[in-house]
């Protein structure tokens, strides 16, 4: 029973790797460079291993089965793992990392049809033609080399967990802290200021850098707590804004005012 397990682990890790080819390729390509499009360090998205995984071991018996129910099945089950992942990741995080809001068929912005129809269209390949493959390497496998690669990569993987969830837990302690400090300056600020912000500020594409603009110009700015706080400039941070640009936090204006903080520390670096 333990090496069946061993097992499963290797394939939510290969298939992990596979998903983080998958979404840093097309994430680079729109972007028009490259994107490490991961919540953790390592090149892997435990997402798409995990979907692959449930697909795998829900509907593996009936891999000869028609196309057609594979793929509904798969793009059923995908989704909704899809959907409970970014709930819970927003309940833990206070956050939203992806948001399909702006498709025109999505469910909350967490789960979308065109996401739909390519997981499904994956659920087929990999029962059809992929996973045959892969299952017969890794039986082909020792098992004691499945324990130890899948104990060598257990430990990778939860170190990864520890440092990445330590540093998304620190952002949030200081998008937080920021915007208690925000909030306390537009008390201080001119009414002028504070009211063309909150009739303007959803229109805004570049609102952070905006608000940054007034704060630095304010005596709010000098001596204060925030401006500290933006101006430590962590590498986990850096990369976590730039996998998920559309990142959403419940402390709106700090997020805005950090990301152009940062922007303006990528500009006076190329600038050197």
């Amino acid at each position: 029973m333990l090496v069946q397990v061993a097992t499963w682990f290797l394939w939510l890790m290969l298939y992990s790797f596979l998903g983080w080819v998958y979404e840093s390729t097309l994430c680079s390509i729109t972007a028009k460079r490259p994107v490490n499009r991961g919540f953790l360090n390592g090149p892997i998205c435990p997402i798409y291993g995990s979907g692959a995984l449930v697909i795998i071991l829900c509907l593996g018996k009936e891999a000869d089965g028609s196309i057609l129910s594979l793929f509904l099945s798969g793009a059923v089950l995908t989704c909704t793992l899809e959907y409970i992942t970014s709930w819970l990741m927003e309940k833990l995080f206070h956050a939203r990392w992806w948001d399909y809001s702006e498709y025109r068929f999505q469910i909350n912005g967490r789960v979308c049809l065109l996401g739909a129809v390519a997981f499904g269209a994956m659920s087929v390949v990999i029962l059809k033609w992929v996973h045959p493959w892969v299952s017969s390497w890794t039986s082909k496998l020792p098992d004691t080399a499945v324990l130890l690669i899948s104990g060598i990569l257990l430990v990778l993987l939860v170190c990864d967990i520890i440092v990445t969830v330590r540093s998304v837990l620190h952002l949030d302690q200081k998008l937080s802290e920021v915007q208690r400090a925000l909030d306390r300056a537009w008390e201080k600020m001119r009414e002028d200021l504070r009211e063309e912000f909150s009739e303007r500020r959803g229109r805004f594409h570049n609102r952070g850098q905006k608000i940054l603009d007034h704060l630095e110009k304010s005596s709010q700015w000098n001596g204060s707590r925030f401006k500290e706080l933006l101006n430590q400039k962590r590498f986990q941070e850096r990369r976590l804004l730039r996998a998920y640009p559309r990142l959403q936090s419940v402390h709106r204006e700090a997020l805005d005012v950090l990301r152009a903080r940062l922007e303006e520390w990528k500009r006076d670096k190329k600038s050197k």
